[in-house]
This record gives C-alpha cells, structure tokens and sequence, in this order.
C-alpha cells in the first residue's frame, strides 16, 4: 500500500500543477516544445510588417499552392496531427480534404516548394513530414478555445530538406521555403480555429 506521505506528495503536486496551470503555461525546453493540437484546426499565423497574415491553400485541389492572406478571424486552413514517427513529425494536413497534406516538392535545382499532395500513407515519402519547434506551447492537458494559441514563435522545418517555412512579408504571395534560421519571418504562431 502506498504510505501516507507518498500519497500527500501525490495530492500536493497535482494542487500545485492545477492551481499553477494557465492555457499557455511555459512549457519550453531546449530547444524548443513540440506543441499538441489535441485533434483540432489551427491557423498559421505570421505578423509582419503588414499586420497579421495567415497561411492559407490556394485551393483544396492536390498540386495547389500555399498562399498568404489576411488574418481571417481564426478560420483553420490546417489540420496538424503527430506523425508518430522517431523523432517527433508533423503532418500538416488540408483543413477541406484531409487526404491532402503540405508537401515539400523539389523542381529542378530550386528550393523545395510548398503545395499539396496526396497523402502517401505508406509513410515513406518523407516530404510530407514536418518538424515543429515552438519557443512556447500551451501546455498539454490544457482545453485550448477557439482563437486560443497552441504555440507562439513556432518554427515549421521539412523533415528532409533542413529548410524551414518562411513568410514572404508580402500579402498573396506564396510562402517559401529557406535555409533555417532564427529570422523573425520563419517564426509562426499555431492558433485552435475558431470552427
């Protein structure tokens, strides 16, 4: 049987966590926290010097582009579920038709581009595959809201290219992908749409 004292460490931590505990608690480790979206839509949010833009799909067709658009009152154009492969991956899934996910393509010698495709569901296209690395998450157990912020100053990287997610800081342009780096227009805030 447990002892007493265990059982009081026991109650005394679980009081400490809930009364400490806050929807964005300060959930950071080096280098980062891997954010859980609790199988809700998120907005990608960026804000810039033109305000706050959001990414969006050109169109829910496989082969279309990402996009930027204004902030449209947390309307979610994502799905982003853990891959469950090692080490920890995202799949950034089409919010319209989920068997569409943000792919990395490559053209010639470019940088890899940003479109959809056809969710390959033997997992081995690796391209489809996405780390996610936030300076803050909200903590796990937390009941995000609508319009509530699963990760601030997220960094978005492909699992294979080492490039990273970039804003192109002009509005309707399509995102890029760069080399990663620690550059303000590489850092995303992930919101719970408001659906």
């Amino acid at each position: 049987m447990f002892s007493a004292s265990l059982v009081a460490a026991f109650v005394a931590l679980a009081v400490f966590d809930s009364a400490s505990a806050s929807v964005l608690s300060a959930r950071q480790t080096s280098p980062g926290c891997g954010p859980n979206f609790q199988g809700h839509p998120i907005s990608i949010t960026y804000g810039g010097s033109n305000g706050v833009d959001e990414l969006g799909v050109a169109s829910n067709t496989a082969g279309a582009g990402l996009t930027t658009q204004p902030e449209s009152a947390f309307t979610a154009e994502f799905l982003v579920e853990n891959s469950g492969h090692f080490p920890s991956s995202y799949l950034i899934k089409d919010q319209n038709d989920h068997s569409l996910v943000v792919y990395a393509g490559i053209r010639g010698h470019a940088p890899p581009l940003l479109n959809l495709n056809s969710i390959d569901n033997s997992g081995v296209d690796v391209r489809q595959y996405w780390f996610i690395t936030c300076d803050t998450c909200a903590s796990p157990s937390a009941n995000v809201p609508p319009g509530g912020v699963f990760g601030i100053s997220c960094q978005i990287e492909t699992t294979v290219f080492s490039f990273c997610i970039q804003s192109p800081d002009v509005l309707g342009n399509p995102p890029v992908l760069a080399a990663c780096a620690d550059k303000p227009n590489q850092k995303f805030n992930l919101l719970r749409g408001s659906i």
